[in-house]
């Protein structure tokens, strides 16, 4: 799916939903200077709720993202693609590397599932593998207050610099995607931090 497959909805729905967003949940964005204008990309952050995917893409707009979804959820005219295929379609980090080679903005939460803060987390490697295999930037975000929105608690959003991966072109697939999650997962981890410390 190239970048403007699905604007003029995804505009549509941005045009009503914006102006929701901003009155009810008062986003607080930071280190937007550090996501590309044109180019594919893949941005990774915690995930806390069902409206993580709104607080992102409220965040890059006008930019379209094509977010990983579970399969039962993902909406093909809104961008997303499923976390696994299957014989018809092409899912996971291949598609993600696909999308991202051909210049879209590609948002993918490595722990797979909602998870409340505190709760141990294993992050998954897709993200990072998509971007290695795109070559393109993997860029670390973290979410606050997106968990919170029956008490329209303000969503707050910190996108990270692109993590540096160039000495793990030459190395072992496996290798050098659990090298470069691990590197996401602190990066998000910092960024988490800071956002908690400003409150």
């Amino acid at each position: 799916m190239r970048p403007d497959d699905t604007l003029i909805l995804y505009r549509l729905v941005g045009l009503v939903t914006r102006p929701v967003i901003r009155v009810l949940f008062r986003p607080q964005l930071r280190g937007l200077e550090h996501l590309p204008r044109d180019g594919g990309f893949v941005l990774s952050a915690n995930h806390l709720s069902g409206f993580d995917a709104w607080a992102v893409s409220y965040a890059i707009y006008p930019r379209q993202p094509r977010n990983m979804a579970k399969n039962q959820l993902f909406i093909r005219s809104l961008g997303a693609f499923p976390a696994h295929g299957d014989e018809t379609l092409v899912g996971g980090a291949a598609a993600a590397a696909a999308l991202a080679a051909d210049g879209n903005a590609v948002v993918i939460y490595p722990e797979g599932a909602r998870r409340r803060r505190g709760e141990e987390h294993r992050p998954r490697t897709g993200a990072a593998r998509a971007s290695l295999e795109a070559g393109v930037p993997l860029i670390p975000a973290a979410l606050r207050g997106t968990d919170g929105w029956r008490r329209l608690e303000r969503w707050r959003l910190a996108v990270g610099p692109p993590l540096a991966l160039d000495d793990l072109s030459g190395a072992e697939e496996q290798r050098s995607a659990r090298a470069a999650t691990s590197r996401l997962w602190a990066a998000i981890a910092e960024l988490g931090d800071a956002l908690d410390r400003e409150g």
